[in-house]
């Protein structure tokens, strides 16, 4: 046995080895045996307490099925609606900041002129009469119209008005003011009768609708909530009256900001009732009115690209073709053009400074495909309304691509743009210049004992110069050749790859984009 183990030492070694080996594994997947085993035990265990859970517990009734269902659904329409919020509504964005600003405990502070119609003007006194006969009973009426006196103000009331720290909180969120608004609108607003000879004319009384609405949700706003001694009260309009009046004019400041318009007083009342999805009316020759005041606020504002600088004829004619378009200039919308005429002149005006802002070189034409807008996928009903634009311009390729990056981030500012079509093209002695381009690399290539490459005969092989070919005995010459390989523009080792042919310094491209602007309607107060 040991000189069988001697001569066969190797063997004797190699199988300890594997008899090692074969232990430590036999070890290990009795481990990894006992570790499933305990796995599927502690599943096992887990299964039955579920089911001892779900057969103890009682299925929810119709009734409460019912109402959790509302309530998710409910949850789910609020959220879209808060989505939905952010297509087309290019003021909310200062409405929110408004409600932000009257809503902090800091004293708000602006040096912009207010608004002298929001300062809240002490309640008028009642004058003194001719006693009567009765004058103790009318002394015990006004006593008891006269407030108590006021009492220490508690916890609750110092949250939201603190006189001696100047401080005054106004509590409201969008949706509670769509609510007043919305309830307002149906106390206030009278549809003109069928027999009235005038129905196919807005009202006269439309402005002083607008202004009424918006002085009612005022009052409302400032009004004193409960937690503030009725004694105290009217202290809690006034100073709610003078942090509203600054935070309006921050909000008319902002607003100014997008629009052409003189955003006076008025007008930046009836833009907040818009943000708060009253849509903007105004009568027809008023309308034909802005219309013809924006129409020369364009001819003298630097704003959409490309017109000529002088006073020339060939910038009216261009102004107006982008202002009124296929619009009569000298007859009076109908009514069911004015509110798509301003959310229009909305849009256009939005693109113009879109184009300015990314260095657009020239606007050649503005084309609108859809004046009322349409609805998605044929719903009539639909939520939501395209207005469609096809726009003609030159620029160079940096700004055509900053003009889309600003199209697509345009969400940002509450306003939604779907690009769906995009030309490029560009000037002919460019695509001369580029297709006329050839891109060559020089690669030296090894030496060859039976035959060199000279630098004339091209690639290697078939096309190699018979005459370069030496004989099998002669010497080879110990020098490297020189190759042209020619590459495709699409090739990856091409040293072009990826560079610029065709605008890389002209302002001459031309691009034509086709985009819808999307605009949410359900959530109006008013069906338009």
């Amino acid at each position: 046995m040991k000189q069988f183990i001697l001569k066969n030492i190797v063997l004797v070694a190699i199988l300890a080895v594997t008899l090692v080996g074969s232990i430590v594994l036999m070890v290990l997947c009795e481990g990894k045996r006992r570790t499933i085993d305990q796995s599927m035990n502690d599943i096992e265990a887990d299964v039955q307490k579920l089911e001892s859970i779900d057969s103890a517990r009682k299925p929810n009734s119709v009734a409460e099925s019912e109402t959790k269902i509302k309530a998710d659904t409910e949850s789910m329409t609020k959220k879209t609606d808060q989505i939905y919020r952010h297509f087309g509504k290019p003021y909310r964005p200062a409405l929110l900041k408004l409600l932000k600003n009257i809503a902090s405990p800091a004293a708000l502070e602006t040096e912009l002129a207010l608004d002298p119609s929001l300062v809240a003007k002490p309640k008028p006194k009642v004058e003194a009469t001719e006693p009567d006969d009765d004058e103790d009973a009318e002394e015990e009426e006004v006593a008891e119209a006269r407030p108590a006196e006021p009492s220490e103000p508690t916890d609750e009331e110092k949250a939201v008005f603190n006189p001696a720290k100047d401080l005054v909180i106004l509590s409201f969120d969008e949706d509670t003011l769509r609510t007043m608004l919305a309830d307002l609108y149906k106390d206030i607003h009278q549809e003109p009768s069928s027999d009235d000879s005038d129905t196919f004319m807005i009202p006269d009384t439309i402005q002083s609708e607008r202004a009424q609405l918006f002085e009612k949700l005022f009052e409302q706003i400032i009004e004193a909530p409960e937690a503030v001694n009725a004694a105290r009260a009217e202290d809690f309009r006034k100073a709610a009256a003078a942090k509203f009046a600054k935070a309006f004019a921050i909000f008319r400041e902002e607003v100014q900001e997008l629009t052409l318009e003189d955003v006076t007083d008025r007008v930046a009342h009836e833009l907040f009732l818009d943000a708060l999805g009253l849509p903007r009316l105004m009568r027809q020759r008023d309308c034909k009115n802005y219309i013809d005041f924006l129409y020369e606020k364009y001819l003298n504002a630097d704003i959409i690209p490309g017109l000529p600088s002088d006073d020339s004829l060939e910038k009216e004619r261009r102004v107006q073709n982008f202002i009124y378009g296929n619009l009569n200039r000298q007859a009076l919308p109908v009514p069911d053009m004015v509110i798509p005429i301003l959310r229009n002149f909305q849009i256009k005006e939005d693109l113009f400074r879109r184009m300015k802002d990314a260095g657009m070189t020239s606007l050649r034409s503005m084309n609108v495909g859809a004046f009322y807008g349409t609805t998605m996928d044929n719903d009539a009903e639909g939520p939501i309304l395209v207005f469609t634009y096809t726009l003609e311009m030159t620029a160079s390729m940096d700004a055509i691509d900053a003009f889309i990056n600003s199209l697509h981030g345009a969400y940002k500012t509450d306003r939604v743009y779907e690009i769906k079509d995009i030309k490029l093209s560009a000037p002919y002695e460019d695509m001369i210049n580029a297709n006329s381009q050839v891109a060559y690399h020089t690669e030296k290539q090894k030496p060859d004992a039976r035959r060199t490459t000279t630098p004339a005969a091209g690639a290697a092989g078939e096309n190699a110069d018979p005459q370069a070919i030496q004989p099998a005995d002669t010497p080879a010459v110990q020098t490297a050749s020189a190759t042209r390989v020619v590459y495709d523009f699409d090739d990856p080792r091409n040293p072009e790859y990826g560079q610029t042919l065709i605008g890389e310094t002209r302002d001459e491209i031309k691009c034509t984009i086709v985009v819808n602007y999307l605009f949410y309607r359900a959530g109006n107060i008013t069906p338009q």
